[in-house]
């Protein structure tokens, strides 16, 4: 069993979308019943162990989700027209109209008699927030006097919207009124949340006051990868070209960050081993500042475990390590499945690790200072086509070209921003005189963007694909990929004889 997370992540994908697709559950003391059988084949029929794991991984990936769905707040059962909170403000407002709508950590439930521990997270919705005491921030304290619980997320029927704040780990929708918030005393000690937030706050500033307009929408979008720094204009832009990814932090982000830190590091003749752990913990933090998406995660997670078989002197299996992190995400939240973000970062990468030798290879013909960046884009495009199509009913055409343009680009771009915020700390000055670079480089991807957008065949509208579609696609796929690997290894068998022969 080389590559063992490979057989227990896809048994654990198998056993949530049987209870997905065909709500199949099986209730805990049946579960035990199965295990403690399928322990006994294990042990007595050692030639099909992996069969028997497997299927206790999916067993459990089946168990895991319909757990997950049953699991609501706990302030339904205490709930009351005088529901006491306390919170803690985990993102910042979104102003929906009616009501300021924010994330919200909640600790404990205050009632008359006792202190009850609650540790989840829920959606509140702040009415009349004229009557805050003050704007909360992420990282506040505060008690929620006179509570009302809109609506329990749990149960099977969950859809659309409620569905995917399920997926996102919430557990309830709350109402507040704003003058029954009280109590803003902030953390004391150490706060992550906190201090990632102010550094991201002061990094916007920079680039608002460095940057136009454009630009700086532009930038932090890239750099912190909400979308919400830019229009719905500029938003379809980057869908049209298939370049959203580089506006939605991405595993490309983090190979980015690290090969600059790497290559930093190296001039002030630090060690291997203290390039490696610097490098993590940057990663962590910025982890942190963009709110620990799946994508990133999961790219710094591998280079985690990268360092760590460096570490302890283990070969480095990428595709092993992918699947144990995506296996440990389903495991966490079976709903990450079910993710926009999971989807592409894990088929994206797959692709890629699987692909990319066998594309480079055939690129022969195409300059070396191309053939990697090609093989990687067409790696990629292959494994997502089937997912980006599924969710957006969209394909860009010029997403090969756009991204070739504008991918080598990234590297200068945010070494630049980076440069411009750390010399910002002793003049702003400097980081204006810095970004005016910054300005040349986003100027060029938006005149990219903008242009291969207007082509009359830019991207093409697709109806809307089934599930089985999919399915066979990346089983037809699975096996072209069979042929053209066994032609790969036939080719490197052949090199290796031919240089044996000569030596």
């Amino acid at each position: 069993m080389g590559r063992p997370f490979i057989y227990l992540c896809v048994s654990v994908m198998l056993g949530i979308l049987l209870g997905f697709l065909f709500s199949v559950s099986i209730e805990g003391y049946v579960l035990i019943g199965i295990f403690a059988i399928l322990l006994l084949c294990i042990f007595f029929y050692n030639r099909y162990a992996l069969l028997f794991i497997s299927l206790v991984f999916l067993l459990a990936g089946n168990f895991i989700f319909h757990s997950y769905m049953k699991g609501g707040t706990l302030i339904t059962a205490h709930s009351s027209s005088n529901l006491q909170l306390k919170a803690e403000i985990k993102s910042e407002a979104i102003d929906r109209g009616r009501y300021l709508e924010y994330d919200v950590y909640i600790h404990k439930l205050l009632s008359y008699s006792e202190v009850i521990p609650v540790s989840e997270m829920c959606k509140l919705q702040v009415k009349n927030s004229r009557d805050l005491y003050k704007h909360l921030s992420p990282g506040d304290i505060v008690v929620l006097n006179h509570t009302a619980l809109v609506e329990d997320l749990r149960g099977n029927h969950l859809d659309g919207y409620q569905f995917y704040l399920k997926g996102k780990g919430f557990k309830g929708i709350l109402e507040v009124e704003g003058r029954n918030i009280s109590a803003f005393n902030e953390r004391n000690g150490f706060s992550l949340l906190k201090i990632s937030y102010t550094t991201r706050k002061y990094i916007e500033g920079v680039l608002d006051q460095s940057l136009s307009p454009l630009h700086s929408g532009m930038l932090k979008s890239i750099m912190f990868g909400n979308q919400g720094y830019l229009d719905s204009e500029m938003l379809k832009l980057f869908s049209i070209s298939g370049t959203a990814h580089i506006i939605a932090v991405s595993g490309l982000h983090v190979g980015v960050i690290a090969l600059l830190l790497h290559q930093l590091l190296k001039f002030f003749n630090l060690s291997k081993k203290k390039i490696l752990m610097i490098t993590m913990l940057v990663l962590f933090f910025y982890s942190a500042i963009v709110n620990f998406p799946i994508s990133i995660v999961r790219a710094s997670s591998m280079y985690y475990l990268y360092v760590l078989s460096y570490f302890i002197e283990r070969r480095y299996d990428a595709i092993n390590s992918l699947m144990m992190i995506a296996l440990i995400l389903l495991l966490y939240n079976p709903l990450n499945l079910f993710s926009v973000s999971f989807q592409l970062s894990f088929s994206a990468t797959l692709s890629i690790l699987l692909l990319y030798p066998i594309i480079k290879e055939k690129l022969i013909f195409i300059p070396k200072q191309l053939q990697s960046l090609l093989a990687v884009t067409i790696s990629a495009q292959v494994g997502t086509i089937p997912i980006l199509i599924y969710h957006f009913q969209q394909m860009s055409l010029v997403a090969f070209i756009a991204n070739i343009l504008i991918v080598p680009t990234l590297v200068p771009l945010l070494f630049m921003a980076f440069a411009s915020i750390f010399f910002s700390l002793f003049a702003i000055e400097l980081a204006v005189t810095i970004n005016y670079l910054t300005n040349l480089l986003l100027t060029y991807i938006y005149w990219i963007v903008n242009n291969l957008s207007q082509w009359s065949l830019a991207s093409i509208e697709v109806a809307e694909i089934k599930f089985f579609h999919i399915l066979v696609y990346y089983l037809t796929g699975f096996v072209v990929y069979l042929i053209l690997w066994q032609q790969h290894q036939k080719k490197l068998m052949k090199e290796k004889e031919g240089i044996s022969y000569e030596l």
